[in-house]
């Protein structure tokens, strides 16, 4: 028996094509006896496919394993020329359709080619073509292999951009992942191979291991291990056995009568033993294989479709988010299991590796930005808010205000308590300051001036942009703009356009970058431009937002901020909701708002007496 082990490459999906490789073991003992393990390369010179690569590769895939799989009744060579066959007829109107396959059925290799591909086998140093198939027919052929055997199913594409002596160099590696790093760097020198695949195997000597280290329990045995725990045991058992002088008597007979009775309970003592320990080994073997049987499937689809998703991430981010979620939640059922291969280990350090790469998520830890109370004493921040580069936090109960300048740091105080005897609200624009009062709306900062008189009856949001002051009046539902003309504002202007109906009753927060943003408590934005209501959902983002807790928005920035405090991250969509990316850690529940600077590279986050930054990595 051989230990098998595989290795494999693929190009970069695209116009020139695509190609998909596949393991596949099953967990049925009848199928694995009568269909053994298949090995797979598929392509297409045809980039018509698209963005939806891995919707077609799995459907190729399927039908393949459908027609070497199901009929277990035909003999393993003629169901897999057979199913290669009728697969690449099938779909041909996808045009230059390559299949390339090889099962090990009970130490047989049998392997089917059609649209280019090859097999080829390295053994003691030759290398030599087992299959070429042509772009019409499918060909095929069997054999035994030998220890130490390389074998290579590839594609047309493959031996056009590799050439014939870093393949023989490759072969004649190590081991399999040896082989497929010596090509990497061949495929890496040429552009628009899509369609490029290639699996090496490799046919390692068994020797004589009786258990595989897979398991956490289990220990490495060997065979001649046994046999020397057995003969220690044997010795040992005889050893202290009674030793008792021996009588010379006239009688001889009658004595050999007694040592022989002795002899035989011995040997059958012996074997007894023998036999429970060859028991708890087969007992242990057997667990050790229903386990392998239970997590390899669960190993090859999760290997497939990280692959894929890394390949998808800059062609299909959704799709390829959606493959690694379900290749990690495979990976997670494996690890359940306790299993220790080195094969989980690779996979787990691949998604580890690619994870900001395909999902967008970054484990950041918020570094200490400022703390407030240096400014001043007991200075807590209820509301923040940026404009031109600088960050104004209003302490509502302190009624103070204080700034930061996001690049350099430097700070100050802007009004305290002998300037706002009460504070509601706070709106900044470039280096200007503005609070909502009781009685209306206040610039403040070296001198207390009112700007816009109060016109309506119950609470509002304020907010400053384009030199404009906008007020959000919940108890009308309706938004008012006041232009701006150097230090003083015109009158009143409904901002929302003619007949448009809204509820502002509940709004918690809103935002102006052009269009306004709304937020309301049960995680709803509602987005509206040139006062019109605009279609705006929250998509892709993995889990769900369970509460919004800060929005921020602005002009200067190109993406939408999401503080989810539950969820312990900062949500980034771009501005039609669309996800993008998140900043995760534990230090992210314990704010309260955020504003976000782009240009400098900086999520920074209130959580009250403190100002925290994240830097930002997705742009």
């Amino acid at each position: 028996m051989f230990r098998i082990e595989s290795a494999k490459l693929t190009g970069t999906p695209g116009v020139s094509g695509w190609a998909q490789v596949h393991d596949f073991e099953p967990e049925e003992s009848d199928k694995k006896n009568l269909r053994g393990r298949l090995f797979a390369v598929i392509a297409t010179s045809s980039g018509e496919a698209g963005v939806e690569t891995v919707s077609a590769g799995r459907e190729l895939l399927s039908r393949l394993h459908e027609e070497y799989f199901g009929d277990v009744s035909a003999k393993p060579f003629n169901a897999l020329k057979n199913a290669v066959e009728k697969v690449i007829n099938e779909f041909k109107t996808w045009s230059d359709i390559e299949i390339v396959a090889s099962s090990i059925v009970n130490g047989v290799v049998y392997s089917a080619a059609g649209g280019g591909g090859r097999v080829l086998i390295c053994r003691e140093g030759a290398t030599g073509t087992v299959l070429a198939s042509e772009k019409e027919g499918v060909i095929a052929s069997s054999g035994f292999p030998k220890p130490n055997d390389m074998v290579l199913l590839a594609t047309k594409s493959f031996f056009e951009n590799v050439s014939q002596g870093v393949i023989k160099a490759a072969l004649t590696s190590e081991n399999a992942e040896a082989a497929i790093e010596t090509f990497a760097p061949e495929i890496r020198a040429s552009e628009n191979l899509g369609s490029l695949g290639a699996i090496v195997i490799n046919f390692k000597e068994e020797g004589i291991p009786l258990v595989e280290s897979i398991i956490e329990e289990a220990s490495v045995v060997s065979k001649i291990d046994i046999r020397k725990n057995l003969s220690g045991i044997i010795r040992g058992f005889i050893q202290k056995l009674p030793q008792k002088s021996v009588y010379v008597k006239s009688e001889l007979g009658s004595e050999e009568t007694v040592q022989s009775k002795k002899m035989t309970f011995s040997i059958a003592l012996i074997l007894i033993l023998i036999l429970a320990v060859s028991i708890g080994f087969g007992v242990r073997q057997k667990r050790i294989n229903d386990l392998k049987g239970k997590y390899m499937g669960l190993l090859a689809t999760a290997e497939s479709g990280v692959d894929q998703a890394i390949s998808l991430a800059s062609v299909n981010p959704e799709r390829s988010r959606e493959l690694f979620v379900e290749s990690e939640q495979k990976l997670n059922e494996i690890l359940a299991l306790k299993v220790k291969d080195p094969k989980v280990l690779d996979l787990q350090k691949k998604i580890d590796t690619s994870r900001a790469r395909v999902l967008g998520e970054y484990l950041e830890n918020p570094e200490l930005f400022l703390d407030l109370t240096l400014l001043s004493s007991g200075f807590k921040g209820d509301t923040v808010s940026a404009s031109g580069g600088n960050i104004y936090i209003l302490d509502k109960n302190g009624k103070k205000i204080v700034s930061v300048a996001i690049s350099t740091k430097k700070s100050k105080v802007v009004a305290g308590p002998t300037m706002i005897n009460e504070a509601l609200d706070l709106a900044s624009y470039e280096d200007r300051a503005f609070v909502l009062m009781s009685d209306g709306i206040y610039e403040v900062g070296l001198d207390k001036t009112k700007v816009v008189d109060k016109v309506w009856a119950g609470e509002a949001l304020i907010k400053a942009f384009a030199g404009n002051i906008y007020v959000l009046d919940k108890s009308a539902n309706a938004i008012y703009r006041y232009a701006g003309s150097g230090n003083t504002f015109g009158e009143k202007q409904d901002w929302l356009a003619a007949g448009t109906r809204a509820d502002f009753s509940d709004a918690s927060q809103w935002v102006i970058d052009g269009s306004v943003y709304i937020r309301f408590p049960n995680s709803k934005i509602a987005k509206f431009s040139l006062g019109s209501p605009q279609s705006l959902s929250i998509s892709g983002v993995i889990p769900e937002i369970g509460s919004i807790d800060a929005i921020y928005a602005d002009a200067d920035n190109s993406d939408i901020y999401l503080l989810d405090k539950a969820g312990k991250r900062v949500v980034v969509t771009d501005k039609k909701g669309r996800y993008l990316a998140q900043y995760i850690n534990d230090q992210i529940s314990g704010a309260t708002g955020l504003v976000v600077s782009e240009a400098d590279k900086k999520i920074i986050l209130l959580t009250g007496d403190k100002l925290f930054s994240i830097d930002i990595k997705h742009i």
